[in-house]
């Protein structure tokens, strides 16, 4: 049985004296809230957060919880396409959409500490400062010509769709190991080193220093 803090146990029954179990519309609506939460297979805390915090605290269980879910769902997709791929004898090979290219990579943090590190980090790897071209957001060209694309890492509001979700995107370098290897020495965590694959480029996987995932992809100049 869960006990919430400031709430004691789940809601017993209103009506002590007739035997019959009774509840008030409190509590009746508490507890079809826990039996959700249940079903989301949400954390014993998390529950007790949405159920004793404010519409602050529920709004970011739910978010993080809706976070998860997406990502927990891209991987079984994937691995769904791959199983199938395999059965079928296809193999899984990587597809080119030839009309398409990079154009920018926009980076979400919650607040101007995590804005200065995260800018901080991406210095060091891309070896150019960040601008500041308004508004709690900073940006830097990538590429040059008919490659031209943009960095950009700003402060998101929590009233944005995207607020609190970290991203995952790749980025193709030309020198996978020495990128890499500045990655690590700004406080990357390393996920996988540089690695051949066997449909794809060598590339490597990293998290950066306000835990978005990036993976880094060998190119040609």
């Amino acid at each position: 049985m869960i006990t919430f803090a400031g709430r004691g146990r789940p809601p017993r029954p209103a009506d002590h004296r007739t035997g019959y179990r009774r509840y008030n519309s409190n509590q009746v609506d508490t507890a079809r809230r826990i039996r959700l939460l249940r079903q989301a297979e949400l954390a014993t805390e998390d529950i007790a957060r949405v159920i004793d915090g404010d519409a602050s605290d529920a709004r970011q269980v739910l978010t993080r919880l809706r976070s998860a879910l997406h990502s927990r769902t891209e991987r079984i997709e994937a691995l769904m396409s791959q199983l199938t791929h395999d059965i079928d004898g296809d193999g899984t090979q990587m597809r080119t959409a030839k009309d398409f290219r990079l154009v920018a990579i926009n980076i979400g943090v919650d607040s101007n500490a995590q804005l200065d590190a995260a800018c901080a980090f991406w210095g060091k790897v891309l070896g150019a400062e960040l601008e500041d071209w308004g508004s709690p957001s900073r940006q830097v060209v990538l590429g040059k010509g008919e490659a031209v694309g943009f960095l950009n890492i700003r402060v998101r509001s929590a009233d944005e769709p995207h607020f609190g979700h970290t991203s995952a995107f790749g980025l193709g370098v030309v020198g996978l190991d020495e990128t890499h290897g500045r990655a690590l020495a700004a406080g990357a965590t390393e996920h996988y080193p540089p690695t051949d694959g066997e449909n794809m480029p060598r590339h490597s996987l990293i998290e950066d220093s306000v835990g978005n995932r990036v993976v880094l992809w060998e190119g040609s100049r």
